[in-house]
């Protein structure tokens, strides 16, 4: 029994993990944080958030520098696509009522 705890657990962990392949990211929440809080891509190149609200309650998600804001109802995945033009850092947050103040912010990271 203990073995298939551990099993279920590993496999969770994979499905609940955040992935990004350069024209693709994903962005997942979990509580009052997001499991990716550090995204990489490239100036000049489109690409496609994924963003999953894993949980049973509102969060959004924000990107003031590209004018993003979109809220995102429980258990609901949205994308939007971007072309970020200038290499930078910029801060995305869930501009739910509270949640940037708990800490639920992670960094966009822009590379020439």
């Amino acid at each position: 029994m203990r073995r298939l705890n551990l099993y279920w657990l590993l496999l969770v962990l994979l499905l609940a993990g955040c992935s990004s392949d350069g024209s693709n990211v994903t962005v997942q929440t979990n509580g009052m944080r997001f499991v990716q809080e550090r995204v990489e891509v490239k100036a000049g190149e489109a690409v496609t958030l994924h963003v999953v609200n894993r949980d049973g309650y509102a969060h959004g998600f924000d990107l003031d520098e590209f004018d993003i804001h979109m809220p995102l109802a429980a258990d609901e995945t949205r994308e939007i696509v971007i072309t970020p033009e200038h290499p930078g850092v910029y801060t995305f947050y869930c501009g739910a009522p509270g949640h940037k103040a708990a800490g639920m912010t992670g960094t966009l990271v822009v590379t020439p």
